[in-house]
């Protein structure tokens, strides 16, 4: 395990760089960056104020989450020697699955630290990347994911599905393991405000126990889970919804002021989260559940009649928002919605689910964050078709800001890159600054055909 900081400085023993030596290791500059090409009229215009290109020759996209204070966690996979600005991360060629990094980097783009990990457990479980959490309060980083078997300094990572803990500066202070067999998927994890409570949410298949007991669905099934446990790692409580047919995925996570927790995704076949039975004739079907503090079912909503997934949540000052890709129709407060290709859809409810607004867009909507001022901001790809600004663009990136009561867009501003960008993930930290993180297919060339890169992008307010 290597640890290194812009400065230089080695801040743990026993750095692990097989090989390394005789390695090119890539640069962060080697990735083409994205530009800006569209500008929206309105208030409140968007500018970049910096990207970075992160070249990790991985499949998987990256995972991101602002700190109030603008610092940006991210984690991600790497298949290849990387550089991020501080050092050679460590790598071993002799290791077929990805290499896991956890990353901070500063309010103004400057790496603090950078964190390489190289699989070495015994056996032949892959590392993927889950999610990442910042605790608003200590700084504490929660990351969620399964491990292939990670030395973290003193402590060990074991192979299977994980969340964990770690401090500002990238220590290990807890993992907690999810023992059982069959599948199962980290999807996100989040923090409450105040009290540093941690829930994590993803989907499984057969036997697995979160903490407080084992958790079952029907054989060659699968079923979704939301599980919370103290700011020491203790288990608080755990919940299982397993499918009278079909499946259910969970994929996106929020917990609001109060440590209620909103948790959504896509089902099919039937399921109840607590109230009614959904049923769908779709192969999967959008859905977004609330749960107490303690885990009680609040209340439970579909996106009836819509085939896709939802992909991520937020929640404001009594809103819940919602959003996702989907083709075919819904309605939505008396309005229909229609889809004939995998266009994007962004719904708000109340805090206590009445349905207030959707739109639907000719793009993907693939995240959502939201401000001090409760405005929600959507991130995702669109193929030229979306109207982004004063001027045409290409297919690329958009990021748009919506009012919390209407959904109107304030402004909007399209990227483009060498090939399309997707977007993971969009947060705000306390001045209202956006950040976007996300990946970009590769352009090819002799040495990177294959695998994804990454990026971060910060907006001003």
């Amino acid at each position: 395990m290597g640890w290194r900081c812009q400065a230089g400085g080695v801040f743990a023993v026993g750095l692990l760089l097989v090989g390394c030596e005789e390695q090119e290791t890539t640069s962060t500059q080697r990735v083409p960056g994205l530009e800006e090409a569209g500008l929206v009229a309105g208030e409140g215009v968007g500018a970049k104020e910096w990207s970075r290109a992160l070249v990790l020759g991985d499949s998987q996209a990256l995972r991101a989450a602002v700190a109030p204070n603008g610092d940006v966690l991210l984690v991600a996979a790497y298949g290849e020697p990387v550089d991020l600005g501080g050092g050679p991360l460590p790598f071993d060629r002799g290791v077929a699955g990805p290499h896991l990094l956890v990353a901070r980097y500063g309010r103004d783009g400057a790496l603090r630290w950078a964190q390489g990990l190289v699989p070495s457990g015994p056996g032949a479980q892959r590392a993927q990347v889950g999610a990442v959490a910042v605790d608003g309060a200590s700084g504490d980083v929660l990351l969620g994911g399964t491990s292939a078997g990670f030395r973290w300094g003193a402590g060990w990572l074991p192979e299977g599905p994980f969340v964990a803990r770690l401090s500002a500066q990238g220590e290990l202070s807890w993992v907690r393991g999810f023992p059982g067999e069959g599948a199962l998927t980290v999807g996100a994890v989040a923090v409450e405000p105040g009290s540093g409570e941690v829930v994590v949410t993803g989907d499984f298949a057969g036997q697995r126990d979160f903490g407080t007991g084992a958790h079952a669905v029907p054989k060659d099934r699968q079923g979704a889970f939301v599980a919370r446990f103290t700011a020491k790692g203790a288990p608080l409580w755990s919940r299982a919804f397993a499918p009278k047919s079909g499946d259910v995925a969970a994929r996106a996570l929020a917990v609001d002021a109060f440590g209620e927790v909103v948790f959504a995704g896509s089902y099919s076949g039937a399921v109840s989260f607590g109230g009614s039975t959904f049923v769908t004739v779709r192969s999967r079907t959008p859905y977004v559940v609330k749960l107490s503090r303690e885990g009680a079912h609040r209340w439970s909503r579909e996106v009836s009649g819509a085939e896709g997934v939802a992909q991520a949540v937020a929640v404001g000052s009594d809103r819940v928002f919602l959003a996702g890709t989907y083709t075919g129709r819904f309605f939505f407060q008396l309005e229909q919605f229609e889809s004939d290709w995998q266009d994007g859809f962004v719904a708000a409810y109340s805090a206590e689910g009445q349905s207030r607004w959707a739109r639907s867009l000719a793009a993907s909507a693939t995240a959502l964050g939201t401000d001090s001022a409760g405005q929600v901001l959507v991130a995702g790809t669109h193929d030229g078709g979306l109207d982004v600004g004063s001027r045409a663009s290409g297919p690329g990136l958009y990021v748009t800001k919506l009012l919390p009561e209407e959904g109107t867009s304030v402004w909007a501003r399209s990227f483009t890159g060498a090939t399309l960008p997707s977007a993971s993930t969009v947060a705000v930290d306390a001045s209202g600054y956006p950040v976007v993180a996300g990946s970009l297919a590769r352009a090819g060339g002799a040495k990177r055909t294959h695998g994804r890169d990454g990026f971060l992008l910060r907006l001003k307010p």
